[in-house]
């Protein structure tokens, strides 16, 4: 066997090897992406027939909804139906309203958000953490 005919046989041989990687690597980066993104995976998801489960999409909503600094989340009631998510209760400011929609809109499996968020009153209102840290840093509004 001369110098050419063996490089042929070892390029033939290496060929698909890497096809068949580069094509699982193709895969499981698609397969990566629809778990990871929320409104873009829940596409994804119903395309195949999966729709994730109303408990764990109440799940993911009250732990980002807790995490969040600039919403306090101890008045806020989250009701599921199917994919379809109902928040109310009350809010400190319009911020913390949009921003607890946003945070719904982007749980994976979420189709439709009903805000029903109302704003507290002025007296009632609490600080959030958030809020602590801008007056902390002298950043912010006044109230």
């Amino acid at each position: 066997m001369d110098e050419h005919e063996d490089r042929k046989l070892s390029s033939t041989r290496a060929r698909p090897r890497a096809m068949s990687r580069g094509r699982l690597g193709i895969e499981a980066a698609a397969e990566t992406a629809a778990w990871q993104h929320g409104p873009a995976a829940s596409a994804r998801g119903v395309a195949r027939g999966y729709v994730r489960s109303p408990a764990r999409i109440h799940e993911d909503l009250c732990d980002r909804l807790t995490d969040n600094p600039f919403v306090d989340a101890s008045d806020i009631e989250v009701g599921i139906a199917g994919t379809e998510v109902t928040l109310s209760g009350t809010v400190n400011d319009p911020i913390a309203l949009r921003q607890a929609q946003a945070i719904a809109e982007e749980v994976a499996g979420v189709t439709h958000v009903h805000n029903r968020l109302q704003l507290r009153p002025a007296g009632e209102r609490e600080t959030t953490p958030g809020e602590a840290v801008n007056a902390a840093l002298g950043t912010g509004g006044k109230r």
